[in-house]
């Protein structure tokens, strides 16, 4: 690696970053106070001799970019924009089909339905693709329609083929006038392509998961709720990650193609699968992040900090992203809620805040000065939480736990998911200043198999639209004996997120979990329906950073890339290169992490620095 560090010891002068235009346009009233990491619970380290370093996150889109890693352990990529798989797949089974000629096919089609319609057919497939008025049509059942397209198959062996339509039981063969109706052909042989579910993986840069998956939908006509993701996926990034649709064509998504190229939206490598994808049916996430401008280090202390990370791992926190940027944090709505004060809750909800966007702010203002939800519901920009708070108002004064309910299902969640990983977070935080995280403690919580795990692991049991995870494999708490810890690493040990379900640790760990919900007011009941879904969880206290790689490179544009994606790669872009004695130095790691573990939190254990965005939006290159 050289002495590359060594040429730039001394710390960065950090001023404040470039603002986006929406920033700007708030920097007369952003707040002088925004969350930090110890506001949500998060105060601890695994090794508390790591000097730290400074280096800018995400100072680009493109220097945090994430690979979905499946249930087979494949990193998900984006290695072609065309159905290379599907084509493959159609060329192997031509290979195999015996292909009827024109005089077999016509004779089949004849025994089929009739001579009549197997002469009209003859002639559409012969002049039709020319004279577009030209069909044949006939009456047909549900399984006569289904040989025919199997004939169908074994005569034409491409995608040049006309559609075939059914309307009331009538078939009707035709060639199509444009490229939208063409999509809408006649559905493949599924089952000898792999299955019913068309499987894509999807490119996007610096766009929410649900808007991309709803910008998918329009372009290429899907229903949004059939599209099926294993895990939602950071909004300012570059992301990879595989989605699936029932019965889908591809000729959809290549129509939609340059849509969504509009909006920083790339899809390819199609095939054909058995089942599609249901949220955590994968393993993790494989994370390129690029720190800019990093100082403050030298290379042994950058190298003993990248294998403390390697070897030791970090705390595995639930990072900032969870709870919010604003003033007011999800989890202080979400204790609200779970302590069953509905209308503190909704007064989180609604009251002013410094430092928002100037129609949020009058619009709060004005509610908090008139307490008219007719007026002031009409004021509130968007659809968000407010909205649905008012007009729940509307038809029920003061009806402040209606109100609470009327909120989006996933919403609701939000706050009270919130509000469970600031518990943990805390409980966490305690534990490790208290005993370190170097080995279990008796009372510890540890997962182990249920008995019947054993006799329901088969994954084809599932039923077809079950996704792909073995949902059988349940695992529950053990609480470790002085026998047990020599049989158990910290790595094992587990705590809990709190719920009606949840069993906690039997020893000094569990009275703080006490302590704090019954300082907050707050006992989780099943019998309490706000509460039925939050049976509660375990999570294992330390993460490790798996396949743990880093180089550094040298630049002196604040702006380059410093990183190619897919798609570059795709387009055959040159990969970025070390410019010797540049001005600024870059860090890329490259690392993977089970689901629900946070790349922030990992950057955190050797940059001890704050991860909240609000703090990293300070954070620009020296001069």
């Amino acid at each position: 690696m050289g002495n590359i560090f060594s040429r730039q010891q001394s710390e960065s002068t950090l001023g404040k970053r470039k603002a986006d235009s929406h920033e700007e346009e708030n920097d007369s009233k952003r707040a002088r106070y925004q969350p930090k990491e110890p506001d949500a619970g998060i105060t601890a380290y695994v090794n508390d001799s790591l000097p730290g370093f400074h280096g800018i996150i995400k100072y680009r889109i493109e220097d945090f970019v994430v690979h979905e890693v499946d249930l087979n352990g494949n990193v998900v990529t984006l290695k072609s924009l065309e159905p290379t798989i599907i084509n493959e797949k159609k060329r192997k089974i031509a290979e195999k089909t015996d292909v009827l000629d024109e005089t077999a096919f016509d004779a089949e089609v004849a025994k089929l339905f009739n001579e009549e319609f197997a002469t009209q057919l003859r002639k559409v497939l012969r002049e039709g693709s020319e004279d577009k008025s030209l069909s044949a049509s006939i009456e047909t059942s549900k399984d006569s329609r289904f040989q025919f397209y199997h004939l169908l198959d074994r005569h034409i062996l491409n995608d040049n083929r006309p559609l075939a339509l059914c309307k009331d039981g009538i078939l009707t063969i035709r060639w199509a006038i444009n490229e939208e109706e063409k999509a809408r052909d006649v559905p493949p042989n599924y089952k000898a392509l792999g299955g019913e579910y068309l499987q894509f993986n999807v490119f996007k840069l610096g766009i929410e998961s649900s808007k991309a998956i709803n910008l998918i939908g329009k372009y290429a006509n899907l229903k949004t709720s059939r599209i099926g993701t294993a895990g939602t996926k950071d909004a300012r990034a570059v992301t990879v990650q595989t989605m699936t649709s029932p019965k889908a064509r591809v000729q959809q998504l290549i129509l939609a193609e340059d849509k969504l190229k509009q909006h920083n939206i790339y899809i390819g490598d199609y095939d054909y699968v058995p089942n599609g994808l249901t949220l955590g049916d994968l393993k993790g996430n494989r994370f390129t992040i690029i720190l800019r401008d990093v100082s403050g280090a030298t290379e042994d202390q950058m190298i003993e900090s990248m294998e403390s990370l390697r070897e030791r791992g970090f705390i595995n926190y639930f990072g900032m992203q969870r709870f919010g940027t604003g003033t007011i944090m999800t989890h202080e709505v979400g204790r609200a809620i779970l302590k069953l004060d509905f209308e503190e809750a909704c007064d989180l909800i609604l009251k002013p805040r410094p430092g928002e966007r100037n129609d949020f702010a009058e619009a709060r203002e004005f509610w908090q000065n008139t307490k008219d939800p007719k007026a002031a519901v009409q004021k509130f920009p968007g659809r968000g939480p407010e909205k649905a708070l008012l007009s729940a108002y509307i038809k029920s004064p003061e009806n402040h736990k209606r109100a609470i309910q009327s909120l989006p299902r996933n919403m609701l969640s939000m706050y009270m998911h919130a509000y469970q990983s600031y518990v943990w977070n805390h409980v966490v935080s305690e534990r490790v200043k208290r005993f370190g995280c170097d080995k279990p403690l008796v009372g510890d919580l540890v997962l182990k198999p249920t008995a019947e795990n054993k006799s329901t692991t088969d994954p084809s049991t599932l039923s077809n639209n079950a996704g792909r995870r073995n949902q059988f494999e349940r695992k529950q708490p053990k609480v470790l004996t002085e026998e047990d810890l020599e049989f158990y690493t910290i790595e094992d040990v587990v705590y809990s997120v709190p719920g009606h379900r949840s069993q906690y640790p039997e020893n000094e760990i569990g009275k703080i979990y006490q302590e704090l919900l019954e300082k907050d007011g707050i006992k989780f009941t099943r019998a309490e329906n706000i509460m039925k879904d939050l049976g509660g969880d375990y999570r294992s206290l330390l993460a490790k950073a798996d396949d743990l790689t880093f180089s550094l490179i040298r630049y002196n544009d604040p702006e380059t890339s410093l990183c190619n994606t897919d798609v570059d790669r795709i387009n055959s872009k040159p990969e970025p290169q070390n410019i010797e004695d540049g001005k600024y130095l870059g860090l890329q790691m490259n690392f993977t992490l089970k689901t629900s573990q946070y790349a922030t939190m990992a950057l955190r254990e050797v940059l001890r620095d704050d991860t909240s965005s609000s703090n990293q939006k300070k954070l620009v290159h020296s001069t």
